[in-house]
């Protein structure tokens, strides 16, 4: 995943002499890229006066680019996409996966339970470092709804699929809850001028016009991940409007919200790390004239940072090897689609979990708070360093220490 950011009055893309070119004369900024020889997989217009050429877009299509176009409030309004594979087959056969309430309520059943262990664990990692999340109560929360779930399994056959499968929602909404307790604590720990208060508001349940910033980085985020996720299911073949989880509903797109859940904790883990870098600020966010937020183009551009960053990370996925999670959203659809057709007599979901790369967990933070004058010597740590150190703890900053003090922090 590499989307190229496009955004700003007055841009205009078109084809020069074989080459891409990308201009903005307000700006006066302009990108070239040469055929067979761009390095982004995808380009996001965040923007409403420009222009793009039929030739541009029949580049774009040639070279197995994604346009994607959003809306003013970070809502997924368009794809451009390649053309998909032809597969009657396929699409014959998921539907008749739909209609069949033992393969629908398996292939549901799939999704949320590895969404809910998704979830978990990226509680379990930022339990390491923040106090507020204690993951042994979650733990034990969690595992009363458990037997809620268990009860769903062994009801199911007695049961008409459409209450199955609301049971299902039910289940993974009260794990939703616990985690979304969880994340909006350290959202305010992290920024509490944005005032966040959750994913809901009194105007729209569904937060598509966001009310603070959190929400708007959130939205975007997730309109990123809702773009990746309808180009690689086109990729496969499979038609998105009739998902398993999610009921068909008109000018909907029920697959990519079923995908969607495997992968929505990566935008979460992405805006906590902007927010911990402390780059961002009010100023940096726009308010409309009904009072909703949107990003301005440097925060958009620091979360598509941040997720491209995420979605790159590779992890020991199959036969010894590590893959990113672009390769891993891309098999698991492939998986998918093998059970579909009936070439794999079982199915499985299989994503890797996320490991945080950070040094500065709470232990260490307790060290460093309690080091005496004595034990800083010994560590060989200047007494600027330290005061300094100690003062970003305070404010609420992440460390950056050298490998050899934290090896000896941990060791002497």
């Amino acid at each position: 995943m590499n989307p190229l950011l496009i955004t700003g009055f007055g841009t205009s893309i078109n084809v020069d002499k074989r080459k891409l070119i990308i201009t903005n004369r307000l700006k006066n900024t302009k990108l070239e890229f040469y055929p067979h020889k761009i390095s982004h997989d995808g380009i996001i217009i965040d923007g409403h006066i420009g222009n793009i050429t039929f030739e541009a877009m029949r580049w774009l299509s040639k070279h197995n680019i994604n346009l994607t176009l959003l809306n003013w409030n970070g809502q997924l309004l368009a794809n451009v996409m390649p053309e998909q594979p032809k597969s009657g087959k396929l699409r014959v056969k998921q539907y008749q996966k739909y209609l069949d309430s033992t393969d629908r309520f398996e292939i549901a059943l799939k999704i949320v339970q590895v969404k809910v262990e998704q979830s978990l664990n990226l509680l379990e990692e930022l339990s390491r470092f923040y106090e507020s999340v204690e993951f042994t109560k979650i733990r034990k929360a969690t595992e009363k709804e458990d037997l809620f779930l268990l009860g769903i399994m062994k009801n199911n056959e007695n049961q008409n699929i459409s209450k199955s499968i609301k049971q299902l929602m039910t289940y993974e909404g009260r794990i939703a809850r616990i985690y979304h307790d969880n994340l909006n604590v350290i959202f305010n720990q992290l920024n509490p001028e944005f005032n966040f208060t959750g994913r809901k508001n009194n105007t729209n349940s569904r937060n598509y016009n966001a009310s603070d910033e959190i929400n708007a980085l959130l939205n975007y985020g997730y309109a990123i991940l809702e773009s990746e996720i309808r180009k690689n299911i086109n990729g496969v073949g499979l038609d998105y409007s009739i998902g398993f989880l999610h009921e068909i509903n008109q000018s909907r797109t029920p697959l990519v919200y079923d995908i969607q859940k495997l992968f929505r904790w990566l935008i979460d883990v992405s805006v906590i790390q902007l927010l911990e870098e402390k780059k961002i600020k009010k100023s940096d966010f726009i308010i409309t004239e009904n009072y909703h937020t949107r990003l301005g183009e440097n925060i958009a551009k620091l979360l598509i940072e941040k997720i491209n960053s995420n979605f790159n990370v590779r992890y020991n996925y199959k036969n010894g090897k590590n893959y990113s999670y672009q390769v891993i959203l891309q098999d698991n659809l492939q998986r998918l689609s093998n059970f579909v057709v009936e070439k794999k007599n079982e199915f499985y979901f299989v994503i890797p979990k996320f490991k945080l790369s950070r040094k500065d967990n709470l232990e260490l933070r307790e060290k460093i708070l309690n080091m005496t004058s004595d034990e800083r010597k010994q560590f060989g740590i200047n007494k600027s360093t330290l005061w300094y150190i100690k003062k970003n703890l305070t404010d609420g900053k992440n460390l950056k220490i050298y490998e050899k003090i934290h090896v000896k922090i941990y060791t002497v």
